[in-house]
Formats: structure tokens, C-alpha cells, sequence
């Protein structure tokens, strides 16, 4: 049975709970901070992450589908062991939150590394075997539109011009058509996954850099 929306679910569109790429991935820890691993898995989908980063959007949905389709490949059973993986990020808010969520790897243990020559791309790595994927959007033509709209808003903002609710109406609208098109697309053809023999983790934070997703918290509605 579907799970019922609250009136404080606003963001989560209905069409994203219905959405074919949206289904919930199986995951496992530990019990405690000084315990065992849990005896049952743990359903993990993106309504649960959007909460936990604070809004639904193009980037979160992308590292969802991304990697809902390549971590559980790590695994015979299809569990997802987040006491086990390493991640290769850029360093987004959006695909940092949600891949540190989805794997378990963290910065601060050195388990999540940045590198934004990777884009909307991820490497992850279990740790015990060292079997390692990469996974990318076969073809992100589809994007381009939203990325158009992003630059210009940036470029606004560079020059000091006003950044109008238009703006990130359209920006938005847009953005809605991509996280469509991630949900309900086959990950066949939608995604590359790729596995790298002998692949080498080297944990980076050289590209840290500012949050990028509050800039325009301020811009009025109307």
C-alpha cells in the first residue's frame, strides 16, 4: 500500500512516490554505537532522504537513481552493508548528503572523498573486497535545459542583478521535467555502471567549498 502523505510533505511529489526508480533500497547497519550488525534490514527510499536533506530536487534524485542501481551490486544478497563502502562524490550538497546517507561513508572517517572533476557521477567501493563500479548518466542531453536556467541564475547573481521569482520558478519547473525523466526512465538506458579492476581509493577534501543550495533562500515567491 502506497504510504499517505502528511499536509508537512508538501515537497515530496506524488508522482516521485509512484515512480518506478523511486523504490526503496535495502540497507543494514549496527545496532548501537558499540554494536553488532542489525538482524533485519532497513527499507531506505528517497522520501526518507529528502526529509533528512531538506528538500526534494534534481541532484538527490539523481544520486538516489544512480546509486540504488550500483550499491546493491556490491552484495550477493542485495543489502546494502553501510559499515562497508567507500564513495568518490562531487562536492554538491545534494550528492554528498545523499550518497553519505545511501552508503554510509563519511567524510569525517575518511570514507567519502570529493571530486568534482566527476560531476554528476559517483565511484563507490566495498571496502572488504575491494570490487569497485562507477556509475554515470549514459546520455545527459535531458539536462541541459535546467542547466541552462541554473547558469543564467548564477551568472544574474555574479553581476549583482536581482534574482527574480520568475527565475527560480523556471528553475524549478525545469528541474521537476529532469527528476520525471531520472524516475521513470529504464536504468538501462539511462545509466553507465562500469566496474574499475584494481581501482586505488585516495580520500580528498581539496574540493571543499561553500554551500551552494541556500544562495537564494531569500528571493520572494511572487
Amino acid at each position: 500500500m502506497a504510504e499517505t502523505l502528511n499536509s508537512d510533505d508538501q515537497f515530496y511529489q506524488d508522482v516521485v512516490q509512484k515512480a518506478p526508480n523511486a523504490k526503496p533500497i535495502l540497507v543494514k547497519d549496527t545496532d548501537s554505537a558499540m554494536g553488532r550488525y542489525n538482524l533485519h534490514a532497513k527499507k531506505l527510499d528517497i522520501h526518507t532522504l529528502a526529509r533528512a536533506h531538506g528538500h526534494l530536487c534534481d541532484g538527490l534524485v539523481l544520486a538516489y537513481v544512480e546509486l540504488s542501481n550500483t550499491l546493491p551490486k556490491l552484495f550477493k544478497d542485495g543489502v546494502v552493508d553501510r559499515t562497508d563502502l567507500r564513495v568518490v562524490a562531487k562536492n554538491s550538497p545534494c550528492l554528498v548528503d545523499t550518497s553519505a546517507l545511501m552508503s554510509g561513508a563519511r567524510i569525517n572517517h575518511k570514507r567519502l572523498s570529493l571530486d568534482n572533476t566527476l560531476g554528476g557521477s559517483f565511484i563507490v567501493q566495498r571496502i572488504s573486497t575491494g570490487e569497485t563500479y562507477k556509475v554515470a548518466l549514459a546520455d545527459s542531453s535531458f539536462l541541459r535545459p535546467l542547466k541552462a536556467q541554473e547558469k543564467l541564475i548564477k551568472e544574474k547573481r555574479a553581476q549583482g542583478k536581482k534574482i527574480t521569482a520568475a527565475d527560480i520558478d523556471k528553475v524549478e519547473a525545469l528541474a521537476f521535467e529532469v527528476m520525471k525523466t531520472m524516475l521513470y526512465a529504464d536504468p538501462n538506458k539511462l545509466l553507465k555502471i562500469t566496474k574499475l579492476p584494481n581501482y586505488v581509493y585516495t580520500f580528498s577534501i581539496e574540493d571543499l567549498g561553500p554551500r551552494s543550495d541556500i544562495v537564494n533562500r531569500d528571493v520572494p515567491r511572487k
